[in-house]
């Protein structure tokens, strides 16, 4: 059986390679919960969902919601130590809630997909869950599928970074909140000329949107560049190293590694002004 320490990071595993990226943190924190404060305390405490940074958990009276509150610093403690959710930064607990969640729901569920279903069930059965874990963890694939399902029902797509279901066109809204950071697009504008640049000043999710925006940046510079080598060849060397840049971004290969074969993937237009005919 898995340690403690190794759990969440054994469920975000099994949730990504279900395509449950930006889920797995919200569910890791709702997972975890009963490991977090105990079987007993879990019997009347319902964690819910895991939002910018904050845990919210029913609770049965305004009793219980001070006693816990009491110890609430301990259980993010343990969260972030133990378990490594760096991402919860509070708890709150919201009282006479508990009764609510045995109201059946009068909306049908949508549609799942089983074959999902199955993997990550099969997934999961190999990480040899404890009881009180391993049921939690499936319904919670089962609500995250139903939730996708939904989505998908009144046509979202998926974001062009993230890959996670959005409304918006484009990028989800949390891409597009990256994309509109000042640091972010510094980080972008750098990773336009440095392919294989460190960002320590981002997280991995900022990075993969600045990457997202240097390759549009590389993109539009291509496209610049075009008529230009066309009227005079001292720009086709430009031309050469902005291809290679856009193809290691978005190939995600080191840039010595681009072949003639992944400059055939490139605008026929761009790959005849560099005298690589197909």
């Amino acid at each position: 059986m898995a340690s403690a320490k190794d759990m969440s990071a054994l469920l975000a595993e099994v949730f990504r390679r279900g395509g449950m990226k930006r889920a797995v943190k919200r569910a890791n924190a709702v997972l975890l919960w009963p490991q977090v404060v105990g079987l007993e305390v879990a019997k009347f405490t319902n964690a819910k969902v895991l939002r910018d940074g904050v845990l919210y958990v029913d609770v049965s009276d305004s009793e219980t919601s001070m006693h816990l509150m009491m110890q609430r610093q301990k259980f993010i403690d343990v969260y972030r130590a133990k378990y490594k959710l760096k991402e919860l930064r509070d708890i709150n607990f919201v009282v006479g809630r508990i009764k609510e969640l045995e109201i059946p729901q009068k909306e049908p569920e949508p549609v799942i997909d089983n074959r999902e279903l199955a993997n990550i069930a099969k997934d999961l059965a190999k990480l040899n869950l404890p009881d009180d874990l391993a049921k939690p963890a499936i319904e919670t694939a089962k609500r995250i599928l139903a939730n996708k399902a939904r989505q998908e029902a009144k046509g979202w797509k998926e974001c062009l970074v993230c890959e996670v279901l959005t409304d918006s066109t484009g990028l989800c809204t949390v891409c597009q909140r990256y994309a509109e950071s000042v640091r972010v697009q510094r980080e972008a504008n750098k990773l336009t000329m440095q392919v294989s640049l460190q960002t320590p000043a981002l997280t991995a999710e900022e990075r993969l949107v600045a990457i997202y925006l240097a390759t549009n940046k590389l993109q539009e510079r291509m496209q610049e560049l075009l008529p230009l080598v066309l009227l005079d060849s001292k720009y086709r060397l430009e031309l050469e190293q902005t291809s290679r840049r856009y193809l290691a971004h978005k190939l995600s290969k080191p840039i010595e590694d681009i072949s003639d074969i992944d400059f055939d993937s490139l605008d026929h237009r761009i790959t005849r002004a560099l005298g690589r005919w197909k």
